[in-house]
């Protein structure tokens, strides 16, 4: 029994073994640096490419010609294009996080300053680098590609809305970009169904003309068929009388007849 037990606790421990792989692998990945901001983006590209059709978005898109900047991501609307950047300072993050499990409150204050310092200037650059007037709208999208960070961001004052009145970029987290994105669907479903409308009013605009010009057709017809059926009838007349004429002429010849004889 004891060796069944042991060989019991061996495969647990291998089990673990197998977990700990992937575990490790995405701590790297949120631990900061361009690892991180490489699931930022991963995230975003399958939000975008699950919610919006491929001809509505282009990815790696240098908005400002010639400037050598390129946002990860734009959303083609009929007024200009929208940015859409992936931004995710998890080192400061995990920062936070242990000070906060440490009861630290000097560090966590701090890692909140730094966390703010960093989305402000996160915001700026997004807004110099990925828009201009005639090409973008009038505003940018900052992707936070997590809920639990987009909740310490809202706690931190105004921030968020600062944000927005002085750059004009939108913070959004997962869920609030995908409501934000479907709503943008939803418009592009209403502009489609609003062209497919005017095409069917031209069309049966088209439609009114041509039954006009068959109605009046059908009444240049009408009035042809009634004066041929009136010439008619005077033919008919015509030939009536003329008839008479050639019987009474035939009558007048017979009885000169007579009288000679």
């Amino acid at each position: 029994k004891l060796s069944v037990q042991a060989d019991n606790i061996n495969q647990i421990n291998e089990d673990i073994g197998g977990f700990r792989e992937p575990l490790t692998k995405l701590n790297r990945y949120l631990s900061g640096g361009p690892l991180a901001g490489t699931f930022g983006e991963w995230s975003l590209q399958a939000i975008i490419s699950d919610i919006l059709p491929a001809d509505k978005y282009e990815e790696n898109k240098e908005v400002i010609p010639g400037s050598g900047h390129r946002v990860e991501f734009v959303v083609r609307l009929p007024e200009g294009l929208l940015p859409i950047d992936a931004k995710f300072p998890s080192g400061l993050y995990d920062t936070y996080i242990q000070a906060a499990d440490e009861g630290d409150k000097d560090r966590v204050d701090g890692a909140e300053v730094a966390i703010k310092r960093h989305v402000i200037q996160d915001s700026n650059n997004i807004k110099n680098r990925y828009t201009q007037t005639g090409i973008t709208i009038d505003l940018a999208v900052m992707f936070i590609p997590s809920e639990s960070l987009m909740q310490l961001i809202d706690s931190i004052g105004n921030l968020r809305q600062e944000v927005f009145r002085d750059n004009r970029v939108l913070i959004l987290g997962p869920n609030s970009l995908a409501a934000y994105l479907i709503s943008i669907n939803m418009g592009f479903k209403t502009l489609a169904l609003n062209q497919r409308a005017e095409e069917v009013i031209v069309a049966l605009g088209d439609l009114k003309s041509e039954f006009e010009n068959f109605t009046g057709s059908t009444d240049n017809l009408v009035r042809k068929a009634d004066a041929m059926v009136t010439a008619v009838d005077q033919h008919e007349t015509r030939e009536r009388a003329m008839t008479r004429a050639f019987r009474n002429m035939d009558n007048l010849l017979g009885e000169d007849e007579e009288t000679q004889e």
